[in-house]
């Protein structure tokens, strides 16, 4: 099974891997220190793992690669445009045994009961692993962007990796 994710460019992916937030000193953690109130990589990563155990190792990933629409030009468009797509070998990093866990964020569409609040855009949900990511085709058109919320409205998963890091011999720069 392949999964996909994005990196901002330029990028050194293909040497160091691909880092979750605790591996990236780096990382702009700006979304993450709104809602977690730190103001320091520590303190988000403490708030991330409070949130539950792994969260900080966290990677998120996408079945297919995004899709645009002329409704989701800002949102979805302008994030593709500056980033590089990395293809992921889910099958080998599992027989390695470097997930540790496997999380779903579905579609809001398919949370009937959410409330619309601030940060909405990242319900977690743990499933059993691998076997259950579900590869059905992506509804990208439902993503506009009057409604913000990049990713709200399409399923994306959080493998959480052994070490926070996934290498370069898992990835393919597509």
């Amino acid at each position: 099974m392949k999964l996909y994710h994005y990196v901002a460019r330029p990028n050194n992916v293909l040497e160091k891997g691909l880092l979750s937030i605790a591996a990236n000193k780096n990382a702009n953690l700006s979304y993450y220190m709104k809602r977690s109130g730190a103001d320091t990589h520590e303190g988000v990563c403490k708030w991330m793992e409070n949130c539950f155990e792994g969260r900080s190792r966290g990677i998120r990933v996408f079945t297919e690669p995004c899709q645009w629409t002329e409704r989701s030009l800002y949102c979805i468009k302008s994030f593709i445009d500056k980033a590089d797509l990395f293809e992921i070998d889910v099958d080998t990093l599992e027989a390695d045994g470097l997930i540790e866990a496997v999380y779903v964020s579905p579609s809001v569409l398919d949370l009937p009961n959410i409330e619309e609040k601030q940060y909405t855009d990242e319900i977690l949900q743990k499933i059993n692993g691998i076997a259950d990511i579900d590869y059905s085709p992506i509804a990208w058109s439902v993503c506009d962007d009057e409604l913000g919320h990049r990713f709200a409205f399409v399923r994306y998963y959080l493998l959480v990796i052994k070490g926070g890091i996934i290498k370069p011999k898992y990835l393919k720069k597509i």
